[in-house]
């Protein structure tokens, strides 16, 4: 399908097509999405008062809207109240969103619009004047003949319609809002609001929508250094709300995010594959290479917040390990033993509190579920493994004779430690002992690679795990802490207790990771001898 025009989006099966070429790129999230003639030509009106069919792209040289344009329109066209467009850089996503306001204020009578930006004043201003004001002077610069009034005016921006509708400009406070009805209220750049803007916006524009019938309240951005708190992270994660995300996944190997393309330094990196796979206004309205010169030049946790569609984890409060993902890989039994290809993984407390020391191995694993996703190809029978914490215990007393223990009795299994804090003290003592157990030493880049192996595998549904009370409350805590760098991240206590214990999920998503190293085995846990 060539560009279509506005009009040719009238038609519905012209939109559909056009709009599906957004829905080929895997999104993280998207929700529901409606389209209407009405809808439809509610957008094609804000389209053309914002000249997008007279605007060349910078990607690809042609004009009117994108497809992931027309996706953003309809998930707002859903009519969900609560609704999140979070999206990397320059996939304007604002544009979508002032075209859909625009259409509604002038087909829909007395529809009042608020709108800000959380970040200054000023830049709510500079925005309204160049990215709606402006085209609406050119495409009626007589202001007589114009089908609304502009109102430029320092703090009291606005378009004025003539059946009743209004949209306003305010400063990124709750101060304008809370005087006012709105039928849609649109802050945009949510990710920088700080917790108490993100709260002081939501207390004061809730409740302005009480007595709207379908009022929608819209928060759209990129990523935030700050979680906790964040009035677009907190709609995003918000059951209710529709939600359209496209990103890099954050169990994405941090290796492959290292460098552009893979190199010498960094054989595995394939960061401009990744962009091309998940942005979607690469190729329309940003080219290629306009990314890459900022990947060059921005930090790469800036990167990924800017155009890989991540969030920061500063004041990350949210559990990392979704429940749904945790509970499909529980079993109820025990294991009796690993194999001899099992790996151990020690890890103790930063504050010495505890300590955890856990297997993983392969198995055969079987079961009428496991069974059906193998015979459609959704699950490989040689890689599902097992995390087993097979010793845990307060304080670090007599640690290193219990883990010798545990080696003695299996000595082809090789124990994987972090050279950090009282971890490695135990593991000097470890050293000491003759015979020698086999210790390996972890990089501190298994750190955050073990992370993203653990999440893989609970994701694609080939990591077991058996019910275990330690285990069981550190991945109902354990969120993500930042890690090294390029983004990377590990399991951490959650800054609400930033003591709680996640070292069971340490240890496992360690031994899981130099599994690979060993031999795979075949083995039933049932089928082992004891321990």
């Amino acid at each position: 399908m060539t560009d279509p025009t506005l009009d040719d989006l009238r038609d519905e099966s012209n939109w559909l097509e056009w709009r599906a070429r957004a829905e080929a790129v895997p999104a993280l999230v998207c929700g529901d999405l409606v389209t209407t003639d009405q809808t439809r030509a509610e957008f094609i009106e804000g389209s053309r008062l914002l000249r997008l069919d007279h605007k060349v792209r910078a990607g690809d040289g042609g004009r009117g809207p994108t497809p992931v344009q027309l996706l953003v329109a309809d998930v707002l066209n859903a009519g969900r109240f609560m609704n999140a467009i979070f999206e990397p850089r320059r996939t304007t996503k604002t544009t979508s969103v002032q075209a859909v306001l625009l259409g509604r204020c002038t087909v829909r009578d007395d529809y009042q619009v608020g709108w800000t930006m959380l970040t200054t004043g000023a830049k709510a201003s500079e925005r309204f004047r160049k990215d709606i004001v402006a085209p609406i002077e050119r495409l009626y610069p007589n202001p007589k003949t114009r089908p609304m009034t502009v109102n430029v005016g320092k703090g009291t921006e606005h378009l004025a319609f003539p059946n009743g509708s209004y949209l306003n400009v305010y400063t990124p406070n709750g101060d304008g809002f809370r005087s006012g009805g709105f039928d849609a209220a649109f802050a945009d750049e949510g990710g920088e609001a700080d917790v108490d803007l993100s709260l002081d916006i939501s207390l004061a524009v809730l409740p302005t929508m009480d007595t709207k019938i379908g009022a929608q309240f819209i928060v759209a951005g990129t990523g935030g250094r700050v979680r906790a708190g964040n009035l677009l992270w907190d709609t995003l994660q918000d059951p209710a709300a529709n939600v359209l995300w496209h990103g890099i996944p954050e169990t994405t190997d941090p290796a492959e995010l290292e460098a552009w393309e893979p190199d010498e330094q960094h054989p595995r990196a394939r960061m401009r594959e990744h962009i091309e796979l998940v942005h979607p206004g690469v190729g329309y309205t940003t080219p290629l290479d306009a990314v890459k010169r900022n990947f060059d030049k921005m930090p790469r946790e800036q990167f990924l917040r800017e155009y890989g569609g991540q969030f920061g984890t500063e004041g990350a409060s949210d559990v990392l390990i979704p429940p749904a993902w945790w509970e499909r890989a529980a079993r109820d039994d025990q294991p009796t033993s690993p194999p001899r290809d099992a790996v151990a993984a020690l890890k103790v407390h930063h504050n010495g509190t505890c300590a955890s020391l856990a297997l993983a191995w392969e198995v055969d694993d079987t079961d009428l579920v496991s069974a059906a996703l193998e015979l459609d190809g959704l699950v490989d029978p040689a890689r599902r493994r097992v995390i087993w914490l097979m010793h845990w215990q307060t304080g670090t007393d007599q640690l290193a004779n219990t883990v010798l223990t545990h080696l003695r009795r299996r000595p082809h299994v090789p124990l994987v430690y972090d050279a950090f804090g009282h971890t490695e003290a135990i593991a000097l003592q470890l050293k000491k002992a003759r015979p020698r157990p086999l210790l390996i030493e972890a990089r501190r880049n298994d750190i955050p690679v073990s992370t993203v192996k653990l999440l893989q595998g609970l994701e694609a549904n080939t990591v077991i795990h058996y019910r275990q009370p330690e285990m069981d409350r550190a991945a109902a805590v354990a969120v993500k802490r930042a890690f090294g760098n390029y983004g990377t991240f590990r399991f951490g206590p959650p800054a609400r207790d930033p003591d709680a214990d996640v070292t069971p999920l340490e240890a496992a998503a360690l031994a899981l990771h130099h599994l690979d190293e060993r031999a795979p085995s075949s083995i039933r846990p049932e089928d082992a001898v004891q321990f």
